[in-house]
């Protein structure tokens, strides 16, 4: 287990660094394409060398059937012809002996053509022509004799009972031997039958072994790849997500283009945050530790943003554009909710972070403000194709951003739409405010936390 574990951990790490240097994450490997095809090739052979296989032993048997066959109608032959010879013999009349003589000399020709068929036929097989080979000296021994015994029988110097009997013995033997050939041809094929079988068996089990082999080894490899491009995945989604939004970049994973690409009107709420004093602090520090405490802060505000589902849309300087509802879906109801909370779980945490940055600051101050407005929008992909940003744009953003720079120091500011979506919310006293580059004042509610 242990050595079978160390081969698939070699296994992995080596695919693993293969694939992400060879493939593309859209595209199979070519590797995973090879091994497909030496599998088709190995079913396809094996499938070829079986059908081979089966036409050899199917040949044999065929050749097996027909010395089967053609020995046991000689051996039917034989018994007429010897049924002829007794007729014929025992014949007083000369027209009917002329008669069966026909019929016996033909008979005869044709049981020596089948013996001369099955001689051809048993080259592969010594033995049971040394016997055909016998039966054809009998044949010839047999056209010697029956010429002088039925000269003899003919000038009455012996009766038809011992040219008979000097016959049968002969055509007896003969039958025996096709009897004993037949038996001994039956035990041959039946022998080929299970050698075929067995032959058959083994080499099926071999192809089998081996097609689930290759393909077991497919399987893991496959597996290996699956997991190296997953991995694969997760990297490039940390590294881009350092630059994009993470629901844009889980959807750019995913390939779900048609939520990202086409500009779309939609309902979001919209949240600004911004440090006040942070310009004049980067004037009396050293930059590492304005830019430290920036990092920290930009941080630790955009683990809060994710935890409630949020969308950093950008980063300005020390401010934050956050978006809810889009690229991801959710009731307004749920989007102002989750700003609300959002916005004061940040600066709870912000006045954790003002403690300890206190030693450092230099008596600077610094304080969070956010401004949180809602409603519809237009949202999606903005400039060209080989440098898109994805972002909100529309009335609501620009007043959003104006409740935050409008925003008391250490406080959250909200219009009235987001009121209304979240009367749950503790506020104060609403007030109407001028905002600029916006026509018509716009009533507002402090949350309390």
């Amino acid at each position: 287990m242990k050595f079978i574990k160390k081969v698939m951990h070699q296994l992995d790490e080596y695919f693993s660094i293969y694939t992400i240097k060879n493939v593309t994450i859209t595209r199979i490997p070519v590797w995973v394409i090879v091994i497909c095809i030496i599998l088709v090739l190995l079913i396809s052979s094996s499938g070829f060398l079986n059908l081979y296989f089966l036409n050899e032993s199917h040949q044999e048997i065929e050749k097996i059937n027909e010395i089967t066959s053609l020995t046991q109608t000689t051996q039917i032959e034989f018994e007429k012809q010897l049924s002829l010879l007794h007729y014929m013999i025992l014949e007083n009349d000369p027209e009917e002996f002329r008669k069966y003589f026909h019929q016996f000399s033909y008979q005869y020709t044709y049981v020596q053509n089948n013996l001369f068929n099955l001689k051809i036929l048993l080259v592969e097989y010594p033995t049971i022509q040394q016997n055909i080979a016998e039966i054809i000296h009998y044949h010839k021994q047999f056209s010697e004799l029956l010429i002088d015994e039925i000269t003899q029988y003919k000038e009455n110097k012996i009766n038809a009972s011992d040219v008979y009997s000097i016959i049968k013995g002969k055509d007896q033997h003969a039958i025996d031997l096709l009897v004993k050939t037949s038996n001994h041809i039956n035990t041959i094929n039946y022998n080929n039958s299970i050698r075929t079988k067995n032959k058959y068996y083994i080499f099926s089990m071999i192809s089998i072994g081996l097609i689930s082999s290759m393909s077991i080894v497919l399987v893991i490899m496959i597996v290996i790849i699956i997991q190296a491009e997953k991995r694969f995945l997760v990297s490039i989604g940390k590294n881009l997500s350092a630059y994009l939004p993470t629901q844009l970049v889980q959807m750019l994973l995913h390939r779900q283009k048609q939520e990202i690409i086409p500009l779309q009107k939609k309902f979001i709420t919209v949240c600004f945050t911004d440090i006040q004093g942070f310009t004049k602090l980067t004037d009396t520090v050293d930059i590492e530790i304005a830019a430290d405490i920036l990092n920290e802060y930009l941080s630790v505000m955009t683990k809060i943003a994710h935890k409630y589902d949020a969308t950093i849309d950008k980063f300005l300087g020390d401010g934050i554009m956050i978006v809810f509802g889009a690229p991801i879906s959710m009731t307004p109801a749920l989007q102002t909710d989750n700003a609300i909370q959002m916005s004061i779980e940040m600066l709870r945490i912000f006045k954790e972070l003002h403690k300890k940055w206190q030693s450092i600051l230099k008596h600077n101050s610094l304080h969070l403000r956010i401004g949180i407005h809602c409603g519809v929008a237009t949202v999606g992909s903005f400039g060209p194709q080989e440098r898109l940003t994805f972002t909100a744009i529309g009335k609501i953003v620009n007043i959003a951003s104006r409740l935050e720079q409008m925003c008391p120091e250490d406080s959250i500011l909200i219009s009235s739409e987001v009121k209304k979506l979240a009367p749950h919310i503790k506020t104060t006293n609403p007030h109407n405010i001028s905002l600029k580059g916006i026509e018509q004042p716009v009533e507002v509610y402090s949350v309390e936390y």
